[in-house]
């Protein structure tokens, strides 16, 4: 969800067009039908489908356009497919017991084992929660300029029928560029609550963060400061609307969201209440390796192990500051050099220590919002919040783990009020482990008792 950056990050299928080479091949006996793979390491499906004596891919999640084999060929039961503008290629034996494919998958660095099951149609996502209109509300859309910094949002603000005027909230996002629904996966968790919200006589104001959508700003160079600088800017927007109480005007946030709200609400007393989705209670770092602790044993790693991965993370955190950029992958190295030496290179692989995977974390920690967010410490703005708040986690999150309710607890003297909410992820999505790699296929966008407990908190402000 854009939610916390990960540490690790996984390789997508780039979608391009090819020319088929022609093949004499019968495969006959397959065309019109359809099998679908997943690349586990990406959470990412994949369909094969043959058509006029050919084999076809498709990436569902990423286009509805096929994606032709430059190469392909069928012998002695084993499918091969090249797509060469993409780099993918896959391995595949037939077995007309099974009915289905089973090989290896191919692009650049990434190599593994897939299985293609035999399916009715295309791979599609079911997403009863996303609302359609018409809606009984009124929508307007709406952009908002912060001409001294160079950035403009475009959002979407929905206003309850009736007379005002109304109270509201912002939406404020997670980590990484997301558009104003905060879409992923086929869910759209903004939309969604914007929608419960507003039928429930809540104004809603979402937006697409810079660079995304019809949003302009810097990028590259920005961090969460920077973001929370367009969090009050379209708060203060919100504020100055007709039908809107401007005494009654709040910011939802979720993930990293949920620490921009307290960064805003810290400084700016006209924040008449602040909710904290998922939000840290802590600092980025020790969120991250709390995130990379919980991923890991859900994966299955030995403690042992995980125990040296956290150990060089955090030894890499605590000397970032009086290291130059150019040196982080050198001294990285050298950090795991040192704490993985009793172990072997299937166990580094196992927890993601080897020289490619460092080369691939110094990169993220060059990053500027990357740098900032670890230090980051929301204490040090919740202490200074006066107004209500509401912190909100589900008691399977692995991402922003529930103890961080407990840090917002003691950082606010107990003034906030505390929801653990029982069977929810990071996405406040009923799940049965809160693995990132469950978010996809669970059909709810995000549970009516959590935005139920959202509703009845902003109408009682």
């Amino acid at each position: 969800m854009k939610s916390i950056r990960y540490i690790v990050t996984l390789c997508m299928l780039i979608l391009c067009c090819g020319n088929a080479v022609a093949q004499k091949v019968d495969v006959s006996q397959f065309d019109g039908k359809w099998w679908i793979g997943m690349i586990e390491e990406a959470n990412l499906p994949i369909n094969i489908t043959f058509a006029e004596n050919a084999p076809v891919l498709y990436s569902p999640m990423q286009s509805a356009k096929p994606m032709t084999p430059t190469k392909w060929s069928f012998e002695n039961d084993t499918l091969r497919i090249n797509h060469s503008a993409s780099g993918v290629r896959l391995t595949l034996v037939w077995n007309s017991g099974t009915n289905m494919f089973t090989g290896v998958f191919r692009q650049g660095l990434l190599k593994t084992q897939i299985v293609f099951e035999p399916t009715d149609t295309m791979f599609a996502l079911v997403r009863p929660q996303t609302p359609h209109a018409p809606f009984p509300y009124t929508e307007h859309e709406v952009v908002i300029e912060r001409r001294k910094a160079g950035v403009t949002l475009a959002g979407t603000l929905t206003i309850p029928e009736g007379k005002g005027p109304w109270p509201a909230v912002v939406l404020v996002s997670g980590s990484g560029q997301q558009n104003r629904d905060e879409e992923l996966m086929g869910h759209k968790p903004f939309l969604v609550l914007a929608d419960y919200l507003t039928r429930r006589g809540i104004a809603v104001l979402r937006y697409d963060d810079r660079g995304v959508g019809g949003s302009k700003g810097e990028v590259n160079d920005a961090t969460t400061l920077d973001f929370a600088d367009d969090a009050e800017a379209a708060f203060d927007f919100l504020r100055k609307q007709k039908s809107i109480d401007p005494k009654r005007v709040g910011i939802v946030g979720h993930s990293e969201g949920g620490l921009i709200a307290p960064i805003v609400a810290s400084h700016n007393r006209r924040v008449a209440f602040i909710v904290m989705m998922a939000g840290q209670g802590t600092t980025g770092a020790d969120v991250l390796l709390q995130q990379n602790e919980r991923l890991f044993e859900l994966n299955g790693v030995p403690k042992e192990f995980i125990d040296v991965r956290l150990d060089v993370m955090n030894s890499f955190f605590k000397a970032i500051d009086t290291v130059a950029l150019d040196d982080y992958n050198k001294v990285l190295n050298a950090i795991a050099s040192e704490k993985c030496k009793d172990m072997t290179s299937e166990q580094r692989k196992m927890v993601f220590l080897r020289k490619s995977d460092l080369t691939g974390l110094a990169m993220q920690m060059q990053m500027a919002w990357m740098r900032c967010f670890v230090t980051l410490d929301s204490r040090e703005y919740l202490h200074k919040v006066r107004c209500p708040i509401l912190a909100m986690g589900g008691d399977r999150d692995c991402q922003v783990l529930p103890v961080n309710l407990a840090a917002i607890e003691a950082a606010t003297d107990g003034r906030a009020r505390i929801r653990l909410m029982a069977g929810l992820n990071h996405l406040f999505q009923h799940c049965e482990t809160g693995a990132t790699s469950e978010y996809m296929m669970i059909e709810e966008t995000m549970a009516n008792e959590a935005m139920e407990e959202i509703s009845l908190f902003v109408n009682e402000q």
